[in-house]
Parts: C-alpha cells; sequence; structure tokens
C-alpha cells in the first residue's frame, strides 16, 4: 500500500470532459460578497487505508478557514459516515505557520494508527479515541507510513523547502528520529518496504531512495531535463513501477506548462521518458498510480480549472477530466488498490467546494465522482 509532490492535441485513448459545478462552484457566493457556509461536511484532507475504509478531516458549517478540525470516517467507501474524535484545534490552510497547534493533512496508515499535521503533529494509536502531540523540531508539511514505520518532513518555522528535513519514527511510539542526509523538500512517497525522499529537478535537487523502510538510503541518479524547472513527488505502483512528472512551469504560456512522464520498472534507478506528454493546460501537481498497475499513470494539474489527465497505456497517449472550477486544484490524490482511489478538491481555502470535494474514482481514475459527507 502506498501513501504520498506540447500542444494541447495529444492523442486520447479517454474522452476529454467538462463537468460544469454549478452550485459547486468556486464563484458561489453570498450577498455579502463571501461564501455562503456549506450545509454538510467540508472536506479537506483525505487518508484511505483500504479502498473502503479511510478518514478525511474538514469543517462544518465554515465557509472560511481556519475553522474547527473535524474528522470523518467511513467503512462502506462513503456510504456512511461516521464522527471520530479530533484534537481541540483549528483546522487551517496547508503551508499555514500558527497558531503552532493547528492542522492542516490528514494520514493513517491502518485503522488504528494516524497523523494530523500541518504544521502542529498529532498522533493516534487507537483510531482517532485519543491523540498525543508529538515533538517534532519545526513545521510538519508531509508525513508517510508504510511496513510499521512513519516518515515525516518538516521545515524550520522561519525557512523553506530546501531546509526541509526528514524524520522518522515506529508506528505507535512517540519518539522521532532525524534522518541525516536527506533533503526531502516536500516529496514524500511510500509503498510497501520503499520510500522515495527529495525531488528530482532544480540546482539544488536530489531524489533518494530506501528499500528497507528507511534503514539504509541511496541517491538515484535521475534529474528531470534541462529547462523542465519543476519536478512531482515520486508515484509508485508498487516497490519497483514508479513514475515521475518534470515540466516547465508557466511555458509556453502563464497557466500552461509542458509535461514530461518519466516511467520505472526497477524503483527509480533508471527512468525512461514516456513516449507520449499529457495536454499543456494546467500546472503539473500529483502524480498518482494504482496499485499493481504501472500501465495507468493519473496526473493532477490546475491553473483556470483543475485537471484529472489519464494514460491507460505507461504514458503514450493521454485523456482526462477537466473541472470547471475556476482552478480550485486537489489534494490528497492516491489509490488505495488496482482500481480505488480517492483525492479531495480543495486548495486550503478561503475558496470551497459546497460538499463536492471528495472525489472517488472505482474504475482506475476512468471516471471521478464527488463522495458527499452529510
Amino acid at each position: 500500500m502506498k501513501a504520498t509532490l506540447s500542444r494541447v492535441t495529444a492523442l486520447a485513448t479517454l474522452p476529454m470532459l467538462l463537468i460544469a459545478l454549478g452550485a459547486g462552484s468556486a464563484s458561489a457566493q453570498s450577498a455579502s460578497g463571501s461564501p455562503p457556509p456549506p450545509k454538510g461536511f467540508e472536506a479537506d484532507s483525505s487518508s484511505f487505508v483500504l479502498a473502503q475504509a479511510g478518514f478525511v478531516l474538514g469543517a462544518r458549517g465554515c465557509s472560511e478557514l481556519p475553522c474547527k478540525a473535524l474528522l470523518q470516517k467511513t467503512v462502506n467507501g462513503g456510504k456512511t459516515w461516521t464522527s471520530v474524535p479530533a484534537p481541540a484545534v483549528s483546522l487551517v490552510p496547508i503551508y499555514t505557520r500558527s497558531p503552532a497547534s493547528a492542522v492542516s493533512s490528514v494520514q493513517f496508515e491502518n485503522a488504528s494508527d494516524g497523523w494530523l499535521f500541518g504544521p502542529a503533529l498529532w498522533a493516534t494509536t487507537d483510531g482517532g479515541r485519543k491523540w498525543q502531540r508529538m515533538s517534532v523540531p519545526g513545521e510538519v508539511i508531509a508525513v508517510a507510513a508504510s511496513d510499521g514505520v512513519a516518515f515525516a518532513v518538516s521545515e524550520p518555522a522561519s525557512g523553506g523547502l530546501d531546509q526541509a528535513k526528514l524524520y522518522e519514527s515506529q508506528v505507535g511510539t512517540t519518539s522521532w528520529t532525524l534522518v541525516h542526509g536527506i533533503a526531502p523538500q516536500n516529496a514524500l512517497t511510500v509503498f510497501g518496504h520503499s520510500v522515495w525522499a527529495g525531488v528530482a529537478s532544480g540546482a539544488d535537487g536530489n531524489l533518494w531512495t530506501s528499500t528497507d523502510s528507511g534503514k539504509h538510503w541511496s541517491t538515484l541518479p535521475f534529474r528531470c531535463p534541462s529547462g523542465t524547472i519543476s519536478a512531482s513527488a515520486v508515484a509508485a505502483a508498487s516497490t519497483a513501477d514508479a513514475a515521475i512528472g518534470c515540466s516547465d512551469q508557466g511555458f509556453p504560456q502563464p497557466g500552461f506548462s509542458i509535461k514530461k512522464v518519466f516511467t520505472s520498472s526497477n524503483g527509480g534507478r533508471t527512468f525512461q521518458r514516456a513516449a507520449g506528454s499529457p495536454p499543456e493546460a494546467g500546472q503539473i501537481g500529483t502524480l498518482a498510480m494504482p496499485t499493481g498497475r504501472p500501465q495507468v499513470i493519473t496526473m493532477l494539474a490546475a491553473s483556470g480549472a483543475t485537471y484529472l489527465y489519464q494514460s491507460v497505456s505507461g504514458g503514450k497517449t493521454w485523456g482526462g477530466t477537466v473541472y470547471s472550477d475556476g482552478g480550485l486544484d486537489m489534494r490528497n490524490l492516491a489509490y488505495v488498490s488496482g482500481t480505488t482511489g480517492y483525492a479531495v478538491r480543495f486548495n486550503g481555502g478561503p475558496v470551497i467546494a459546497y460538499s463536492l470535494g471528495l472525489l472517488k474514482t472505482s474504475n482506475a481514475g476512468a471516471t471521478w465522482e464527488a463522495v458527499p459527507i452529510p
């Protein structure tokens, strides 16, 4: 299980769909000029541990962050939901530094062990009945866990991504240890006993991997081609099958980016350029791959609209879905099986998705449906 950053004429194997959000549009506003409070639970971040079981962090009756952090749980793929206790803290936009106790994201490894983070780090070992604040220097911006080991990326309060550090902990414990020599920025991916940290572009870009759950690390030689100034985090379909997206943000014009996808079948020791290129519209974001299906690659992009590009041929051809939402963007795009994946359409506020934030696919990204949370 994993957890985890040419002209628009590419041949597509999937139809390009335009979805009108209507009342869910980012432009919906009350007479006062502020977005009216949503009637249902507003999803901000999600973490699913099985195709049918997962947690969603969000707020209720609040149209602009910060809000009171609330947590919901489903065990039947979103058909029904139950409330889970959360720490008495604020829900804030990602990369918000204060209050220091606040959170913006959720990550669980299983039904019992989970974390709320950003900027603080809170942990539970009993499915959320009790939470304890963890002591990790700086502001936690990413968490991933697999194979009984948790990893956290933290940056100094007055620093930036280039100063981020990687910490690790045995799941179920409260002790976190600095992983020396790794500069993860905000890119962190796990699958089974394999871990990838760091980015593969820029003058200071470096990519590391561990194949034994963090006991030993090695540097991967891959770097995005010259001129591609941005790289996604690694996406993984297995411990061996991985992909990275490289792009030149804002080129050939603002809101567009030339996107190149590279795939690996040996855990990242070598990468090969995919034969095709995703459409240029949108700035590249997250990549995701269904478990055990490396030919299927889903790419998130946004700018003026939100795009879920899709290839079922290992990157040879691309199609996808367009959300006409003003570029609301998405978070937590991830697959939890060979067919089921989730994402949250929400950019951290104050714009919200009016209970249409949680999306689910049951056919490996071919189509996505909103999952309302009452």
